[in-house]
């Protein structure tokens, strides 16, 4: 077994790997993460490190940094929020044995206790250390809905920060150096294969962002755009685009009657077209409201989980904003 290493943030060093972790892990866990390790190809025996993330959009530029030498495994679970994640006791006593955890603080709170609980600040890969977070403020509507604490929604405390910051694909690259690296200090053995998968992945986000720069920019006048929940205001800000949600941060909290009545003279003053609900939430408010004012409803990706196994990360960007465009033209 290689030396630990003591971690006293994110940016050091990580510890190395363990050899012959993964049965462990994998007899330590139940679904999803344990089908997630099946499904990645977790073998007796294997000394490739394992990245635990919290959602499809940090999946995706997990798996192309870890390539086939390391192996990555999600939380999200199928038909959950991720903002609602549980773990089970022997969830949480499995991350002991995970190499990296990709951790967006406030994101979900749950995976917050655990690795408190646990003692596992040494294997956290903390996003926020990485990427600048944005003030919820910055760029998120006041939803005007009732207090949460109240309605039980005490386990969406994001610390005033805006976990989406995958939608927009250089913070996504810059994650990806940083994982290589991570990853490098963890299996040095590997370093050099980690750090050009990171390349290929930056080089990746990179052209994705150049395609998208040019389909935002061709569009004349206003991009604003009416969406379930912000979730895409880094988007917004990467593209010059104004997000205004319905339910701000939180998907689970219902809109005020007077929220509904502004968004309605909102629709109508600026000419919005479409109101748009999320894939993973239920359409039925945006829907009601769209119907209020007359203009369509579509629907948008926030790649918290992986909806369609057909379309990658970049597929379902490049959707995404087919549909804005279509709905300013």
């Amino acid at each position: 077994m290689r030396t630990s290493l003591h971690l006293s943030s994110a940016r050091n060093a990580p510890r190395p790997a363990a050899p012959g972790r993964r049965s462990v892990l994998a007899a330590g866990l139940v679904a999803p993460l344990a089908l997630a390790l099946s499904a990645c190809g977790a073998q007796a025996g294997s000394d490739r490190p394992l990245v635990v993330v919290s959602c499809y959009g940090i999946e995706y530029a997990a798996r192309l940094v870890a390539g086939d030498a390391a192996e990555v495994a999600s939380l999200a679970k199928p038909g959950q929020e991720p903002h609602d994640l549980e773990l089970s006791v022997s969830e949480i006593a499995g991350l002991e044995k995970v190499d990296v955890i990709i951790r967006i603080p406030g994101f979900q709170t749950a995976l917050d206790e655990a690795i408190t609980a646990r003692g596992l600040e040494d294997r956290v890969l903390d996003v926020s250390t990485v990427v600048t977070l944005l003030p919820l403020e910055e760029h998120a509507e006041d939803h005007g809905g009732e207090e949460t604490g109240a309605d039980g929604h005490e386990g969406h405390d994001h610390g005033g920060l805006d976990p989406h910051m995958w939608t927009d694909p250089t913070l996504l690259a810059a994650l990806a150096t940083a994982l290589g690296e991570h990853l490098g200090a963890v299996a040095p053995e590997e370093k050099e294969t980690f750090t050009a998968s990171a390349a290929e992945a930056v080089r990746l986000l990179e052209e994705l962002d150049a395609e998208l720069q040019q389909t935002f920019g061709a569009v004349e006048g206003e991009k604003v755009f009416v969406t379930s929940h912000t979730a895409f205001g880094y988007l917004a800000q990467r593209y010059g685009l104004e997000q205004i949600g319905i339910s701000g941060i939180d998907p689970e909290v219902e809109p005020s009657p007077q929220r509904l009545l502004e968004l309605q003279q909102v629709i109508s003053e600026r000419g919005v077209t479409t109101v748009f609900f999320e894939e993973s939430a239920s359409p039925k408010v945006a829907g009601t409201l769209a119907r209020n004012v007359g203009v369509s409803s579509a629907s948008l990706d926030n790649l918290e989980t992986h909806l369609d196994a057909s379309k990658d990360y970049r597929a379902v960007m490049r959707e995404n904003a087919a549909k804005l465009v279509e709905s300013w033209a």
